[in-house]
């Protein structure tokens, strides 16, 4: 059994001032602590545990839009009409946005998978994730549907050159899949997924640490999300088993990707302490937290 108590006594230790927030639940607060984050450019600036630069990134303006959803905000809520404006600024002729930007890799600590290429390309994987959560967030009814119509261009053009080797490449684009309202054209790309995850219950993460995978409640998180149709329901409801289980003794939920430095788990078991209750209250699992 959850110990809701137990989680908010965590989270009150040991996470970020925005999840705390998140815990709390009161949108204009959880908005105000988002805002704090927030670069004179419109981008989003020590959002993302795995890399903390001050500069905006691709991968912050993901986890600012995915906040901006969290809390209904309207498609021009100026923060959202302001980050749309610096995504037009930093994407690709052909709609594309890096996976990281150019920074300074010697001065800000950074996971190993974050480190900056040696030359700017577009990338399917976080051109996928945040479109979704612009789309989710309902950046389309606002200012921003320009640098969304481009950008989704670009995903829908590269859906035929996935990557084979299943990942979290995977789990963004079945998330695009779910977010866009055209699930006519979504149902071809999705059955092609399908045929490759025939009778997995979680998505391998190729690379990742030894058996790093994504299971199907993270691809899938909510009861109506298009994903759940790529896997067995007994498997969900396992997985939401195991999520119930997987609260830890401090009251806290962990991760199984690499842990490369301890301020940076304790930021990221904050957020997921969240995440894991919202996803338990979503699914009909627990009541009274954050939904």
């Amino acid at each position: 059994m959850t110990d809701t108590l137990a989680a908010r006594r965590f989270v009150t230790l040991h996470a970020r001032l925005i999840d705390r927030r998140r815990m709390d639940g009161d949108p204009a607060l959880i908005r105000s602590a988002l805002a704090a984050y927030r670069n004179p450019d419109g981008g989003f600036g020590y959002l993302e545990p795995d890399l903390p630069d001050p500069a905006s990134q691709p991968i912050t303006a993901l986890a600012a839009l995915e906040v901006l959803h969290e809390i209904g905000a309207a498609p021009d809520d100026p923060l959202m009409v302001d980050v749309a404006g610096w995504l037009e600024t930093v994407t690709h002729t052909d709609g594309g946005l890096d996976f990281v930007l150019p920074y300074d890799a010697d001065a800000i600590p950074h996971a190993p998978w974050m480190t900056p290429p040696a030359e700017r390309t577009s990338s399917l994987h976080m051109t996928a994730a945040v479109a979704a959560a612009a789309h989710r967030a309902g950046m389309g009814a606002g200012p921003g549907r320009t640098w969304l119509d481009h950008a989704s261009a670009f995903v829908w053009a590269r859906l035929d050159h996935l990557d084979p080797r299943p990942g979290y490449e995977w789990k963004y684009v079945i998330d695009f899949l779910d977010a866009v309202a055209d699930r006519a054209r979504a149902a071809p790309v999705l059955d092609t997924v399908a045929t490759t995850l025939a009778g997995r219950e979680s998505i391998p993460v190729a690379g990742g640490t030894e058996g790093e995978v994504i299971t199907a409640l993270t691809a899938a998180p909510t009861p109506g999300h298009l994903g759940r149709t790529l896997f067995d329901r007994a498997a969900i409801e396992r997985q939401l088993d195991e999520l119930e289980r997987g609260q830890q003794d401090d009251g806290g939920w962990t991760f199984d990707w690499l842990h490369w430095d301890d301020a940076v788990a304790w930021a990221w078991r904050g957020k997921l302490t969240v995440d894991a209750l919202r996803t338990l209250a979503t699914n009909g699992r627990l009541a009274g937290a954050p939904a």
